[in-house]
C-alpha cells in the first residue's frame, strides 16, 4: 500500500519542496512591498524644483527666531540729511547735564568757552528729576539765573536739544517717573515758547569699565527718550549710534575720564557732526 505524502513535501515539477517555493514567494513580496514603500517615501520628501534643480529647503529647516516687531515710535527719529553747515550748527542752543555744560569746556561751538549756545547750571550739572522744572540755568549773555521755560521764553531759541538722563535719569528712575520728569519740562518749554523746535538727543553711552552706570540701563533709558519724543511732539536724535563700538560701549578713544562717562573734544565733533547730517528742518 502505496503511503500518501503530506503536500509539504510533494515535489514541484522543478524538483524544489513545496515549502522553500512557499518561502521564496513571501520573501519576493516583502521585498516588493518594501521597494514601492520607499518609493512612495522619496516622491513625497522630494526636493527639485520643476526645473529640475535642488529646492531650496533652508527656511524650513532653520530657526529664525521670533521677528523683530518695528518700535512705533521710530518715527521720530531724525533721518539722515545732507550736512546742514556751520550756519545750522550755530543757530541750535544746546541744554542738558554734565556731557551738554562741556561743550563749553572742550570749545566745540563757534566761540568757545564764551559760546552764547550752552544753557547750563551752576554746577555745570542738571539732574533728571522731580526739580527739573524749577531748576536755573545761567542765560547767556545776560548772566541770569532762569529755569529752563523761562529762558526759553526769554530767548526764543528755534532749535533747542535737550540731553538729559545721565545725571540722576539712567541710575534712579523708573520709566514712569523717568517719563514723567521729561515730559514736564518740555511741556514747559512749549508753553512758553511755541515756535521753538525741540530735539530730545539720546542719552550718550559710557566705556565697558564705568562703574556707576551700564548701557543696558542707558538703552532702556533712550527707548524712553523717543517714546517722550513721540509722546510731546518733539525728534529724537539718535547720536549714541555713532560713539559706540562693537560691544555696545563707547569707544573708548572718545572717553576723556577714568569714570567712564565724560567725553573728549574729539567725541564732541563727532557728534557735532552727526547733528548737522541729521538736520530738523
Amino acid at each position: 500500500m502505496t503511503q500518501k505524502k503530506s503536500k509539504l513535501y510533494t515535489i514541484a515539477e522543478n524538483g524544489i519542496p513545496y515549502l522553500i517555493l512557499t518561502s521564496v514567494a513571501l520573501a519576493v513580496l516583502l521585498v516588493i512591498c518594501t521597494v514601492i514603500l520607499f518609493s512612495v517615501r522619496g516622491c513625497q520628501a522630494d526636493t527639485t524644483k520643476p526645473n529640475g534643480k535642488p529646492a531650496d529647503t533652508t527656511a524650513a529647516t532653520i530657526d529664525t527666531g521670533t521677528p523683530t516687531t518695528p518700535d512705533p515710535n521710530d518715527s521720530v527719529i531724525l533721518p539722515e540729511t545732507d550736512d546742514a553747515g556751520q550756519a545750522y550748527q550755530d543757530s541750535l542752543t544746546f541744554v542738558g547735564d554734565s556731557l551738554t555744560a562741556h561743550l563749553i569746556n572742550r570749545e566745540a561751538l563757534t566761540g568757545g568757552k564764551t559760546t552764547q549756545q550752552v544753557w547750563r547750571t551752576e554746577n555745570n550739572m542738571l539732574n533728571l528729576n522731580s526739580e527739573v522744572t524749577s531748576s536755573k540755568i545761567i542765560l547767556p549773555g545776560t548772566g541770569e539765573l532762569m529755569t529752563i521755560a523761562q529762558a526759553a521764553k526769554t530767548a526764543k531759541p528755534s532749535i533747542l536739544i535737550i540731553t538729559l538722563g545721565t545725571d540722576w535719569g539712567v541710575s534712579y528712575l523708573n520709566e514712569t517717573d523717568f517719563k514723567a520728569c521729561y515730559s514736564g519740562l518740555i511741556n514747559d518749554v512749549k508753553e512758553a515758547s511755541p515756535s521753538t523746535k525741540i530735539i530730545l538727543q539720546s542719552i550718550f553711552p559710557v566705556t565697558d569699565y564705568c562703574p556707576n552706570l551700564s548701557n543696558e540701563k542707558i538703552d532702556t533709558a533712550n527707548k524712553w527718550v523717543k517714546a517722550v519724543a513721540a509722546e510731546t511732539g518733539c525728534r529724537y536724535l539718535d547720536t549714541q549710534s555713532v560713539l559706540k563700538d562693537e560691544n555696545n560701549n563707547l569707544k573708548a578713544e572718545y572717553c576723556n575720564s577714568s569714570d567712564g562717562i565724560h567725553l573728549g573734544a574729539n567725541a564732541y565733533v563727532v557728534i557735532l557732526e552727526y547733528i548737522r547730517t541729521h538736520a530738523y528742518n
